[in-house]
């Protein structure tokens, strides 16, 4: 332990490194009692964990300024006290030329984020994200601020004589692999029963993460720490993160996660290549092409055997094996990519704002999704999520992310060649199966926690620290430890306590549906960004128990809350076309108490056609109105111009105009 820790404040140094692990156990988390059980609860964790360790990083950064400050910098030049030469210190690629360093293009990558939501078409989410996804530049700048602090501590311990990641790193990695081991046993017992009304018995399973997809993501990374890992410990502990490794395997294998499956295969190739190019000894060598030859004969064997009755009558082999531009779920993204294209070239250089993706889906929705009709808010490729969100400049900046992380992993590569072989195996994986699914919440917290583990100096400068802080530093601290604990409340306990409300507003039966008003009412009384998705979504479901019930819709005090906290919503997000169709939907269930309400709807409607001109739910409320408002002509000119769009389309909107007929 380098002799700057004994004179370091060790409660600061403490509870910023607990905080710091901490962060990595937030996949465990998922609680039924709010809203988007599997999300909600790790967002707004790793988001506290990483407010109080910046109050504490700062106490430090202060307290040492000349120590921790240069973390922001890293890869500083300076004397270097290393024992190994400084010629091989420099070809470690410590230092890489014009600046680009990994966390100057994290920063680019922000400050495009940034620009693209200013000058896009929604500020207001592109800032918040939604509480299902847990991002917007809100989030990524938490990963970022939580990046840097991960460095400035890997530089503040780094032993002398050490070239790979060490100390609090070591526990970091062994934390991830820890909670995805976890996770992998509830995986696999939830393939074969039920863990309860969280993790019910599935033939995909997703465990505590909520998404195969999204598990499949979380798991290629811990795969990967677990090979790591394997290859540089004693032989007493290397079999405790083979265990981990194969565990996380198997959950991925049960996952059905075709995209993650690709990326595993191409990221084992590549790591089996490494090992027989950079391994010194001759064994460790025959036993790489041994495995590579094993990856490769396995999964040509069961390519070549796809049609065979034992895989085709096992679901997950089949899905795994039925990768083919026929299939309905590859039509599906190719029909979604091409109008990502189209609204992509609208905006071409700083795209439609992040988690803009609906808006622009929207515009340019292809009728030929209709079987698979939602609201799509990403577009499962990595190309098209960034380049619609934050356009050229966005996704040139994310891949400049990954490219740099690549470069110094080559430049260290005679250093250290387990952890860049490893590493960029890792890196590639990703990149694979990031063609087929989103970044979410735990893939982009594995992915900052790869890059600061990359990113993590390998020689340090001795430096005397400044031990005593004066007035102003100690003002300054207290001014903004204080900032950030009012953070901590208005922006992670508010809307966290109004996810809970949602909860219990969404799971109400239909029978007891008059405690609704209270309860929303007490939700947007908290008046957090979470309120913008909480009222569309729980005036959905209450026009789903009006059918149940009839007489909810003569609610009046539900109305006018409902339709305050939907307008407030449209005042914020013009662009966002679900807002008026959850009023409109609500004008027409309500219109019985105010026929003023059917010319609102009506209007709402016409908005709604404009900004999803394709979409079948635009036309459904144009026929509603007319036929509640007496103009049949109207109604089935609605029809006739839905069927202009798409004959299906037009189909089911006549069978809808019959129904009300």
């Amino acid at each position: 332990m380098n002799k700057f820790f004994l004179k370091t404040d060790p409660f600061a140094l403490k509870v910023l490194k607990i905080l710091l692990v901490a962060c990595l156990a937030t996949p465990l988390l998922a609680w039924s009692g709010v809203i988007f059980p599997y999300t909600v609860p790790k967002v707004f964790a790793f988001r506290v964990l990483v407010e109080l360790a910046a109050i504490a990083y700062l106490f430090l950064a202060l307290k040492y300024p000349k120590h921790f400050l240069p973390a922001f910098f890293f890869c500083h030049s300076g004397r270097s006290e290393s024992v190994e030469p400084e010629s091989r210190i420099k070809k470690s690629g410590c230092r890489i030329k014009s600046g680009m360093t990994i966390g100057a293009v994290i920063l680019f990558f922000l400050i495009i984020s940034f620009l693209s939501a200013i000058f896009g078409v929604d500020f207001y989410s592109s800032w918040w994200g939604s509480l299902e996804r847990g991002l917007g530049i809100f989030g990524w700048l938490h990963f970022v601020v939580w990046f840097f602090m991960l460095i400035g501590v890997f530089s503040a311990e780094r032993k002398q004589d050490a070239l790979a990641p060490a100390g609090l790193a070591d526990w970091l990695i062994k934390t991830s692999l820890g909670a995805s081991t976890i996770i992998s046993l509830l995986a696999i017992g939830q393939y074969f029963f039920s863990l309860g009304n969280l993790l019910p018995q599935v033939n995909r399973v997703y465990s505590l993460v909520g998404n195969a997809g999204i598990l499949g993501s979380y798991l290629l990374f811990n795969i990967f720490f677990a090979g790591y890992l394997f290859f540089i410990s004693q032989r007493k502990t290397k079999w405790v993160f083979a265990v981990g490794g194969l565990l996380s395997a198997m959950a991925l294998l049960l996952s059905g996660t075709r995209g993650a499956w690709l990326g595993f295969l191409g990221g084992a190739v590549i790591f089996l290549v490494g090992r027989v190019w950079q391994s010194p000894q001759k064994k460790w060598r025959q036993r790489a092409v041994w495995g590579l030859l094993a990856v490769l004969v396995l999964a040509g064997g069961l390519w070549s055997v796809r049609q065979s009755a034992w895989i085709q009558k096992n679901p997950i082999l089949s899905r795994l094996t039925s990768i083919s531009l026929a299939d309905k779920t590859a039509q599906n993204r190719l029909i979604l990519w091409r109008a990502s294209w189209q609204a992509w070239q609208e905006r071409p250089l700083l795209g439609w704002g992040s988690d803009n993706f609906e808006v622009a889906a929207n515009r340019y929705f292809d009728p030929r999704l209709s079987p698979y009709e939602s609201w799509y808010d990403r577009a499962h490729n990595f190309i098209f999520d960034y380049g619609v969100a934050d356009g050229w400049l966005g996704l040139l900046a994310y891949l400049g992310i990954l490219v740099v992380a690549g470069w110094r992993l080559i430049k260290i590569f005679k250093v250290n060649p387990n952890f860049s072989v490893a590493f960029i195996s890792l890196l590639a994986a990703y990149l694979i199966q990031n063609f087929f699914i989103f970044d979410s919440f735990v893939s982009c917290l594995m992915l900052f926690f790869t890059l600061a583990l990359i990113g993590a100096p390998l020689e340090i400068t001795p430096i005397k620290p400044l031990q005593v802080m004066n007035f102003w530093k100690k003002a300054g601290w207290v001014v903004l430890a204080v900032g950030g604990l009012a953070v901590i409340y208005n922006f992670n306990l508010k809307p966290l306590l109004a996810a809970r409300y949602a909860n219990r507003l969404l799971s109400l039966p239909a029978v007891q549906a008059s405690q609704t008003t209270e309860l929303f009412k007490d939700a947007l009384a908290l008046d957090s960004f979470a309120s913008v998705e909480i009222s569309y979504q729980v005036v959905l479901d209450y026009i789903a128990k009006i059918g149940q019930r009839p007489e909810l819709a003569k609610d009046e005090e539900f109305y006018q809350v409902a339709a305050g906290a939907l307008k407030k919503n449209i005042a914020r997000q013009p662009e966002q076309s679900k807002n008026y169709v959850a009023l409109a939907w609500l004008d027409l269930y309500f219109s019985g108490q105010d026929k003023l309400r059917l010319a609102e709807s009506l209007e709402l409607a016409q908005k709604v056609r404009e900004l999803s001109p394709n979409k079948k739910e635009s036309y459904s409320l144009l026929v509603a109105g007319y036929v509640l408002s007496g103009q049949p002509q109207k109604a089935q000119q609605a029809v006739d111009l839905a069927r202009a769009i798409d004959a299906k389309i037009g189909e089911e909107v006549k069978a809808y105009l019959e129904r009300l007929k």
